[in-house]
């Protein structure tokens, strides 16, 4: 019961694993950005703790009510779209946390790409934080469940394959010998033997 147990969290982990690996190497193939959100001014759209996707596209594709991913204060912050403007910079954005009572100070201009929210998942920011904080350790349980899960499993068909070889048993041979034989053979040896000494043979 003990070793279903451990094979079932085992092969539950790997697979925990293996899906989150996957999952942000599609996320990168297909061109987005991953963010962890630590703060509640986007909730309840954008719950803290939540893994937003972000997607770069240029400011004019950039619509009123996107939610944008930008550096603001040395830190990344994602806010809502409230109004665009142009004056001798380009293009302006001004933005508002969902959960905000004022707009943010500061308008925004964007040269280049401007990181737009494509989708959240909630609670994915705590595990990609983790995983990102934790990996050394995480890698180095796994190489250790796949270690000794290898090794359990050689040894127990070891065992196995002991098992089935069956014990061979000896068993005497009886040789007769006619003695009468074996005195004319001892006779015409010694009379060979006499022969070369003397040169005759």
């Amino acid at each position: 019961m003990t070793k279903n147990l451990e094979n079932i969290l085992s092969t539950a982990a790997f697979a925990g694993l293996f899906l989150l690996c996957l999952a942000f190497v599609t996320i990168r193939l297909a061109g987005l950005g991953t963010y962890i959100v630590t703060g509640g001014s986007m909730e309840p759209n954008v719950a803290k703790g939540s893994l937003v996707l972000v997607q770069p596209v240029t400011p004019g594709e950039v619509k009123i009510g996107d939610a944008i991913t930008f550096q603001q204060y040395d830190q990344t912050t994602t806010h809502r779209v409230t109004a665009i403007t142009r004056d001798a910079r380009g293009l302006v954005f001004h933005t508002k946390g969902d959960a905000n009572v004022v707009a943010d100070p500061e308008d925004k201009t964007f040269v280049g790409a401007v990181g737009v929210v494509r989708a959240s998942v909630p609670l994915a920011g705590y595990v990609a934080a983790g995983v990102q904080a934790y990996w050394r350790l995480v890698l180095t349980l796994a190489a250790a469940v796949v270690f000794f899960g290898c090794a359990s499993t050689l040894v127990f068909r070891k065992e196995t394959a002991l098992a089935l070889v069956r014990p061979v048993r000896m068993r005497p041979v009886l040789v007769t010998v006619d003695p009468d034989e074996a005195w004319r053979n001892h006779v015409r040896w010694l009379e060979r033997s006499q022969m070369r000494r003397v040169g005759l043979a």
